[in-house]
C-alpha cells in the first residue's frame, strides 16, 4: 500500500495475495488483484501481466509462512529473470539475514510460543552449529532490497534502495478533518480515539512471557482504564483474545479480531494515541510521518528473537531515537500521556523531514526500470 498510493505507476500495477489475505482485503485494494496458492499460480500471473518489475513483499517470508519452499523461491527468481523481470524484495530483517548466526538468536520464546511447525523449526535450529548462518537465503542476495525509510547500515554487497511515499501525510489531513467533524456531536464518537494493536506472533510472545491469564487480565484492565478516561477505545487483536475479552469489558470498547488494511490505516491516523506491543510495526511509518505519538509496551517478537535486531532497527526506523515505553504495571493518566506525547514531537518532526528527502515510489520505480532496461519504457509492476 505504501508503494502504490498516489503514484503514477499504480495505474499499471497488479497484485497477487495468498488466499487468506485476498479473501479479506479484495474489496479494499488500490489495484487489480488476484490470489495464489502455488508457484505455478505466480508464474501464470506473470505471463499474463508481463511486468518489468516484480516486488516480493517479502521474499524472506515465503518459506517462513509456508507459502513457497526455498527451492521453489529459487525457481521463481530464475523464471522471473528468464522473462526479463527486475525483482525487488522488502526486508523485515533490516539487512541482518545474510550474516545472522545461531548464536545471535534467542529461540527460547519461539520454541514455547509457536505452533507445531515453529517448534519443529526451533528444535532443528538448536541442533545447528552456533556459527551457522541460519537465516541466510543466498538466492535473494542479488535481489534489490527495498526500505520505506532510510537504508539500514550494512557492509554486505546486497543491493538496497529506499523510498518514502509523501501521500501518507496528505492522507492524514482528511482523516483528522473527519475526527474534527465528529467533535461537533456529544456522543461517544466525539471522544478522542485510543487504538491498541497486537499481532498474532506478538500475542504468542506475550503469553509465554507473562502467562495467558495474566496477560488477558492486563489487557482487560488497560482497556477498561482507557474507557474510564472517556476515550473511544479500540483493540485490534487475534480472534481468541477478542473472544476472551468480549464479556469482560464495557460495550463502548471496540474489539476487532480483524481489520482490512484500508480501514486499519484510517483508524490508525484517526487515533489520538496508538499503543503497540512491537517497536517496529510497519504501520508506525504512517504515525511518525504525521507526527502522531506512539506508545509501546514491548520491543516485539523480532527484537526478542534476534539479539542485534533492536539497535539496528532503531537506527534504521527511528534514526537512533528511543521510542516511548510504558510500564505495564503502572497506571498512566491522560495528563502523563499528553506530556509524553508532546515530548515526542521534535523527534517525530525530525524523522519526517529526514524521510521526505528520500525518493518517492514513482522515482524509485523509474530508477529500477532504467537500471534494468537502459531505457524509460515500463510495461507495469506486480506485487506478490
Amino acid at each position: 500500500m505504501s508503494l502504490l498510493r498516489g503514484q503514477r505507476f499504480a495505474g499499471r500495477a497488479s497484485m497477487l495475495l495468498p488466499e487468506r489475505l485476498f479473501s479479506v482485503n479484495q474489496n479494499a485494494l488500490p489495484v487489480p488483484a488476484s490470489c495464489y496458492a502455488t508457484l505455478d499460480d505466480i508464474v501464470r500471473a506473470v505471463d499474463a501481466c508481463q511486468p518489468d518489475l516484480v516486488f516480493l513483499l517479502s521474499g524472506y517470508l515465503f518459506s517462513n509462512e509456508r507459502l513457497l519452499s526455498r527451492e521453489a523461491l529459487k525457481r521463481l527468481l530464475r523464471q522471473l529473470r528468464d522473462r526479463g523481470c527486475c525483482v525487488a524484495t522488502s526486508d523485515p530483517f533490516v539487512g541482518l539475514a545474510p550474516r545472522l548466526t545461531l548464536a545471535e538468536l534467542d529461540i527460547r520464546i519461539p520454541l514455547s510460543a509457536g505452533p507445531a511447525v515453529h517448534r519443529w523449526l526451533a528444535a532443528l535450529m538448536s541442533r545447528l552449529r552456533p556459527r551457522s548462518k541460519v537465516m541466510r537465503i543466498p538466492c535473494l542476495e542479488d535481489v534489490v532490497h527495498l526500505y520505506p525509510t532510510p537504508i539500514p547500515v550494512s557492509e554486505d554487497p546486497v543491493p538496497r534502495r529506499s523510498f518514502f511515499n509523501p501521500t501518507v501525510i496528505r492522507a492524514a489531513c482528511g482523516t483528522r478533518a473527519l475526527g474534527a467533524r465528529r467533535g461537533h456531536s456529544d456522543g461517544p464518537e466525539s471522544r478522542p480515539r485510543w487504538l491498541f494493536v497486537i499481532s498474532q506472533v506478538d500475542l504468542r510472545f506475550q503469553v509465554v512471557l507473562r502467562g495467558q491469564e495474566k496477560f488477558i487480565e492486563f489487557v482487560r484492565d488497560l482497556l477498561r482504564r482507557a474507557a474510564e478516561a472517556e476515550r473511544h477505545t479500540t483493540l485490534v487483536a487475534p480472534p481468541w483474545l477478542a473472544d476472551r475479552l468480549m464479556n469482560a469489558l464495557p460495550d463502548s470498547v471496540e474489539l476487532l479480531p480483524f481489520c482490512p488494511l484500508a480501514e486499519f490505516e484510517q483508524r490508525l491516523l484517526d487515533a489520538e494515541y496508538a499503543f503497540y506491543w512491537n517497536a517496529f510495526s510497519f504501520s508506525h511509518v504512517a504515525r511518525v510521518a504525521n507526527e502522531l505519538p506512539i506508545f509501546l509496551f514491548d520491543r516485539g517478537h523480532l527484537a526478542r528473537t534476534i539479539k542485534p535486531y533492536y539497535e539496528v532497527a532503531r537506527s534504521w526506523l527511528y534514526g537512533g531515537w528511543e521510542p516511548t515505553y510504558l510500564d505495564p504495571t503502572q497506571v498512566v493518566s491522560r495528563e502523563v500521556l499528553a506530556d509524553l506525547a508532546r515530548a515526542q514531537k521534535p523527534a517525530l518532526r525530525a524523522l519526517r523531514e529526514r524521510w521526505q528527502a528520500l525518493p518517492t515510489p514513482d522515482e524509485l520505480v523509474d530508477q529500477l526500470v532504467a537500471e534494468a532496461s537502459g531505457s524509460d519504457r515500463s510495461r507495469g509492476a506486480m506485487y506478490a
